[in-house]
Protein backbone atom coordinates (compact mmCIF):
# COMPACT_ATOMS: atom_id res chain seq x y z
CA UNK A 1 0.00 0.00 0.00
CA UNK A 2 1.54 3.45 -1.23
CA UNK A 3 0.72 6.47 0.87
CA UNK A 4 0.96 9.40 -1.41
CA UNK A 5 1.65 13.10 -0.64
CA UNK A 6 -0.35 13.81 -3.65
CA UNK A 7 -3.96 13.23 -5.04
CA UNK A 8 -4.51 11.60 -8.01
CA UNK A 9 -4.63 14.03 -11.25
CA UNK A 10 -8.07 15.13 -11.93
CA UNK A 11 -7.80 14.57 -15.68
CA UNK A 12 -6.89 10.71 -14.93
CA UNK A 13 -10.26 10.19 -13.10
CA UNK A 14 -13.05 7.93 -14.83
CA UNK A 15 -16.63 8.54 -14.73
CA UNK A 16 -18.38 9.05 -11.22
CA UNK A 17 -19.61 5.35 -10.14
CA UNK A 18 -20.88 6.34 -6.73
CA UNK A 19 -21.99 9.13 -4.46
CA UNK A 20 -21.86 9.13 -0.65
CA UNK A 21 -22.82 11.56 2.44
CA UNK A 22 -19.00 12.10 2.68
CA UNK A 23 -17.50 10.73 -0.37
CA UNK A 24 -17.41 10.50 -4.41
CA UNK A 25 -16.23 7.11 -6.13
CA UNK A 26 -14.68 7.81 -9.49
CA UNK A 27 -13.27 5.08 -11.84
CA UNK A 28 -9.68 4.54 -12.32
CA UNK A 29 -8.91 2.45 -15.41
CA UNK A 30 -10.76 -0.36 -15.67
CA UNK A 31 -9.54 -2.32 -12.15
CA UNK A 32 -9.39 0.47 -9.49
CA UNK A 33 -11.61 3.64 -7.96
CA UNK A 34 -10.79 6.23 -6.18
CA UNK A 35 -12.60 6.87 -3.25
CA UNK A 36 -12.46 10.92 -2.81
CA UNK A 37 -14.10 12.76 0.83
CA UNK A 38 -15.32 15.88 0.18
CA UNK A 39 -13.63 17.23 3.69
CA UNK A 40 -10.02 16.73 4.15
CA UNK A 41 -9.35 13.63 6.11
CA UNK A 42 -6.97 11.61 7.22
CA UNK A 43 -7.97 8.32 5.83
CA UNK A 44 -4.22 6.31 6.49
CA UNK A 45 -5.87 5.12 9.66
CA UNK A 46 -8.64 3.33 7.71
CA UNK A 47 -6.85 1.89 4.90
CA UNK A 48 -4.54 0.08 7.65
CA UNK A 49 -7.13 -1.41 9.33
CA UNK A 50 -8.42 -2.57 5.69
CA UNK A 51 -5.06 -4.16 5.06
CA UNK A 52 -4.71 -5.50 8.34
CA UNK A 53 -7.92 -7.49 8.13
CA UNK A 54 -6.94 -8.25 4.25
CA UNK A 55 -3.92 -10.12 5.39
CA UNK A 56 -6.23 -12.26 7.35
CA UNK A 57 -7.98 -13.11 4.50
CA UNK A 58 -11.10 -11.03 5.13
CA UNK A 59 -12.70 -9.93 2.15
CA UNK A 60 -12.24 -6.17 1.56
CA UNK A 61 -11.09 -4.49 -1.22
CA UNK A 62 -7.21 -4.12 -1.82
CA UNK A 63 -5.98 -0.49 -0.82
CA UNK A 64 -3.52 0.21 -3.25
CA UNK A 65 -3.33 4.28 -2.59
CA UNK A 66 -3.78 6.64 -0.03
CA UNK A 67 -3.37 10.29 -0.80
CA UNK A 68 -4.76 13.05 1.22
CA UNK A 69 -8.30 12.70 1.33
CA UNK A 70 -8.48 9.75 -1.18
CA UNK A 71 -7.94 6.22 -0.98
CA UNK A 72 -7.51 4.18 -4.31
CA UNK A 73 -9.21 0.67 -4.33
CA UNK A 74 -9.98 -2.15 -6.14
CA UNK A 75 -12.85 -2.28 -8.24
CA UNK A 76 -15.56 -5.12 -6.79
CA UNK A 77 -18.46 -5.22 -9.23
CA UNK A 78 -21.87 -6.14 -8.14
CA UNK A 79 -25.27 -4.86 -6.07
CA UNK A 80 -24.44 -4.04 -2.66
CA UNK A 81 -26.72 -6.45 -0.15
CA UNK A 82 -29.61 -3.64 0.50
CA UNK A 83 -29.81 -3.78 -3.42
CA UNK A 84 -30.51 -7.33 -4.19
CA UNK A 85 -32.99 -7.74 -0.65
CA UNK A 86 -35.17 -4.93 -2.71
CA UNK A 87 -35.18 -6.85 -5.50
CA UNK A 88 -35.24 -10.09 -3.92
CA UNK A 89 -37.34 -9.99 -0.66
CA UNK A 90 -37.91 -13.13 -0.11
CA UNK A 91 -33.67 -14.01 0.41
CA UNK A 92 -34.37 -11.55 3.74
CA UNK A 93 -32.99 -14.61 5.59
CA UNK A 94 -30.04 -16.44 4.14
CA UNK A 95 -29.14 -12.22 3.30
CA UNK A 96 -29.44 -12.09 7.04
CA UNK A 97 -27.32 -15.54 8.01
CA UNK A 98 -24.47 -14.15 5.32
CA UNK A 99 -24.24 -11.09 7.42
CA UNK A 100 -23.85 -12.88 10.78
CA UNK A 101 -21.19 -14.93 9.25
CA UNK A 102 -18.96 -11.75 7.75
CA UNK A 103 -19.38 -10.47 11.54
CA UNK A 104 -18.17 -13.67 13.00
CA UNK A 105 -15.38 -13.97 10.82
CA UNK A 106 -14.40 -10.60 11.10
CA UNK A 107 -14.53 -10.99 15.48
CA UNK A 108 -12.23 -13.31 15.34
CA UNK A 109 -9.40 -11.28 13.60
CA UNK A 110 -7.48 -9.58 16.66
CA UNK A 111 -7.43 -5.71 16.16
CA UNK A 112 -3.71 -4.14 16.46
CA UNK A 113 -3.35 -1.76 19.45
CA UNK A 114 -3.45 1.45 17.44
CA UNK A 115 -7.40 0.96 16.13
CA UNK A 116 -9.45 3.14 18.51
CA UNK A 117 -11.23 1.62 20.87
CA UNK A 118 -15.07 1.07 21.57
CA UNK A 119 -16.56 1.77 24.80
CA UNK A 120 -17.07 -1.95 24.85
CA UNK A 121 -13.70 -3.41 25.74
CA UNK A 122 -12.21 -6.25 23.60
CA UNK A 123 -9.64 -7.87 21.43
CA UNK A 124 -11.42 -8.38 18.15
CA UNK A 125 -12.20 -5.63 14.94
CA UNK A 126 -15.28 -3.83 14.91
CA UNK A 127 -16.49 -2.21 11.83
CA UNK A 128 -19.19 -0.54 13.35
CA UNK A 129 -21.46 -0.44 10.00
CA UNK A 130 -21.62 -3.60 8.74
CA UNK A 131 -25.25 -3.65 7.57
CA UNK A 132 -26.52 -4.72 3.92
CA UNK A 133 -25.36 -1.33 2.48
CA UNK A 134 -21.53 -1.99 2.97
CA UNK A 135 -21.73 -5.65 1.56
CA UNK A 136 -21.19 -5.40 -1.95
CA UNK A 137 -22.51 -8.87 -3.48
CA UNK A 138 -19.16 -9.50 -5.90
CA UNK A 139 -18.40 -12.32 -8.28
CA UNK A 140 -16.50 -14.17 -5.70
CA UNK A 141 -18.72 -13.33 -2.50
CA UNK A 142 -19.60 -10.63 -0.78
CA UNK A 143 -16.93 -8.01 0.33
CA UNK A 144 -17.16 -5.59 2.67
CA UNK A 145 -16.60 -1.81 1.92
CA UNK A 146 -16.93 1.62 4.21
CA UNK A 147 -14.16 0.70 7.28
CA UNK A 148 -14.41 4.56 8.64
CA UNK A 149 -15.83 3.79 11.59
CA UNK A 150 -13.43 0.43 12.35
CA UNK A 151 -13.15 0.14 16.04
CA UNK A 152 -11.24 -2.56 18.73
CA UNK A 153 -13.83 -4.17 21.04
CA UNK A 154 -15.86 -7.27 21.86
CA UNK A 155 -17.73 -8.86 18.49
CA UNK A 156 -21.25 -8.67 20.15
CA UNK A 157 -20.74 -4.98 19.83
CA UNK A 158 -20.93 -4.81 16.33
CA UNK A 159 -23.74 -7.16 16.45
CA UNK A 160 -25.32 -4.95 18.68
CA UNK A 161 -24.38 -1.95 16.51
CA UNK A 162 -26.48 -3.62 13.27
CA UNK A 163 -29.26 -4.02 15.60
CA UNK A 164 -30.04 -0.48 16.90
CA UNK A 165 -29.25 0.99 13.15
CA UNK A 166 -32.21 -1.58 11.35
CA UNK A 167 -34.17 -0.34 14.20
CA UNK A 168 -33.52 3.09 13.86
CA UNK A 169 -34.69 3.09 10.08
CA UNK A 170 -37.88 4.82 9.50
CA UNK A 171 -38.47 7.30 6.53
CA UNK A 172 -38.83 10.97 7.99
CA UNK A 173 -38.80 13.90 4.95
CA UNK A 174 -36.53 16.32 4.49
CA UNK A 175 -33.76 14.62 6.94
CA UNK A 176 -30.39 14.98 5.05
CA UNK A 177 -27.38 13.87 7.21
CA UNK A 178 -29.71 11.08 9.26
CA UNK A 179 -28.61 7.12 9.63
CA UNK A 180 -31.69 6.95 7.17
CA UNK A 181 -29.21 9.03 4.48
CA UNK A 182 -26.35 6.97 6.16
CA UNK A 183 -27.63 3.75 4.63
CA UNK A 184 -28.39 5.50 1.49
CA UNK A 185 -32.12 4.72 2.06
CA UNK A 186 -32.37 1.72 0.25
CA UNK A 187 -33.73 -0.31 3.29
CA UNK A 188 -35.57 2.15 3.90
CA UNK A 189 -37.59 2.71 0.80
CA UNK A 190 -37.91 -0.28 -1.22
CA UNK A 191 -37.80 -3.16 1.96
CA UNK A 192 -41.15 -3.50 3.83
CA UNK A 193 -40.65 -3.66 7.43
CA UNK A 194 -41.93 -7.50 7.73
CA UNK A 195 -38.86 -7.96 5.45
CA UNK A 196 -36.34 -6.48 7.50
CA UNK A 197 -37.60 -8.22 10.55
CA UNK A 198 -36.80 -11.49 8.88
CA UNK A 199 -33.61 -10.34 8.09
CA UNK A 200 -32.88 -9.30 11.23
CA UNK A 201 -34.48 -12.30 12.97
CA UNK A 202 -32.14 -14.57 10.95
CA UNK A 203 -29.14 -12.19 11.79
CA UNK A 204 -29.10 -12.18 15.25
CA UNK A 205 -29.94 -16.13 15.39
CA UNK A 206 -27.12 -17.07 13.77
CA UNK A 207 -24.64 -14.24 15.49
CA UNK A 208 -25.52 -14.39 18.52
CA UNK A 209 -28.94 -12.25 20.04
CA UNK A 210 -28.25 -13.02 23.67
CA UNK A 211 -24.56 -11.87 23.85
CA UNK A 212 -26.05 -8.34 21.68
CA UNK A 213 -28.74 -8.13 23.95
CA UNK A 214 -26.45 -8.10 27.02
CA UNK A 215 -24.06 -5.15 25.28
CA UNK A 216 -27.17 -3.24 23.50
CA UNK A 217 -27.39 -0.14 25.75
CA UNK A 218 -23.52 0.59 25.51
CA UNK A 219 -23.75 0.07 21.92
CA UNK A 220 -26.83 2.24 21.38
CA UNK A 221 -24.74 5.02 23.59
CA UNK A 222 -22.19 4.56 21.38
CA UNK A 223 -24.51 4.86 17.93
CA UNK A 224 -26.43 7.98 19.82
CA UNK A 225 -23.14 9.71 20.02
CA UNK A 226 -22.95 10.71 16.60
CA UNK A 227 -24.48 13.75 15.86
CA UNK A 228 -26.00 12.77 12.60
CA UNK A 229 -28.48 10.86 14.83
CA UNK A 230 -32.03 12.70 14.20
CA UNK A 231 -34.96 12.86 17.18
CA UNK A 232 -36.85 10.11 15.29
CA UNK A 233 -34.22 7.35 15.07
CA UNK A 234 -32.77 8.59 18.90
CA UNK A 235 -36.74 7.39 20.16
CA UNK A 236 -36.75 3.98 18.12
CA UNK A 237 -32.99 3.01 19.39
CA UNK A 238 -34.28 4.04 23.00
CA UNK A 239 -37.22 2.49 22.38
CA UNK A 240 -35.72 -0.89 21.36
CA UNK A 241 -33.18 -0.71 24.38
CA UNK A 242 -36.08 -0.27 26.77
CA UNK A 243 -37.74 -3.27 25.16
CA UNK A 244 -34.99 -5.23 25.60
CA UNK A 245 -34.34 -4.50 29.16
CA UNK A 246 -37.91 -5.01 29.61
CA UNK A 247 -38.07 -8.55 28.46
CA UNK A 248 -34.66 -9.15 30.85
CA UNK A 249 -36.28 -8.77 33.57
Amino acid sequence: MEIADARVDDDDLGPLVAKGRDADVFALGTDRVVRRLRRPFDLVPEAEVMEHVRQAGYPVPRVWRVGPGEMVLERVEGPTMADDLARRPWRAARHGRVLAGLHTTLHQISAPSTVRPHRVEGPAVLHLDLHPQNVILGPGGPIVIDWSNARRGLGAADVADVWVVLAALGREPDAPGSLVARVQGAIVDRVEPAVRRRLVAAFLAEAGRDEAAAVLAAAAEHRLSDGNVRDHERQRIEALVAEQAEQAE
